[in-house]
C-alpha cells in the first residue's frame, strides 16, 4: 500500500513538470522570434583601430600601438532558438594588437 502511494506521488510530480518545461520552451521561442534578427550596425570605430568582419560569424579588431588600450572585440550572435548571445575577445594592451570574438558553432552573427 505504501509503495503504491509513493509511486503515485512520483507520477504526479513528473506530470506537473512537463507543462512547465513546455511553457519555458515556448517562451524562449516566441521571445527569439519577436526580438527579430537585430541590427548589424557596427559600433563607432576607435581611432587607430580597424574592424574586420570578412570571416563569417567572427569579428576582429586590430589596433596600432597606443590605440585601443583596454578595448576588446565583441560580437552579438543568435542561437538556433533566436536568443541573443554576446561573445567577447581578449583585451587589447598598450602595445596594440588584436582581439577576436567568434560566435559558437550553432550561432550566427553579427546581429
Amino acid at each position: 500500500m505504501a509503495h503504491s502511494a509513493n509511486l503515485q506521488q512520483r507520477v504526479v510530480r513528473r506530470s506537473r513538470m512537463l507543462p512547465a518545461a513546455v511553457l519555458v520552451l515556448c517562451t524562449v521561442l516566441v521571445g527569439g522570434w519577436f526580438a527579430g534578427p537585430g541590427s548589424a550596425a557596427a559600433d563607432p570605430d576607435l581611432p587607430g583601430c580597424t574592424t574586420d568582419v570578412s570571416v563569417p560569424n567572427e569579428l576582429t579588431v586590430t589596433c596600432d600601438p597606443g590605440s585601443g588600450v583596454g578595448e576588446h572585440a565583441f560580437i552579438r550572435c543568435r542561437d538556433l532558438l533566436g536568443m541573443p548571445h554576446t561573445h567577447i575577445g581578449a583585451t587589447i594592451g598598450a602595445d596594440g594588437g588584436w582581439s577576436r570574438a567568434t560566435c559558437a558553432p550553432a550561432e550566427t552573427g553579427p546581429v
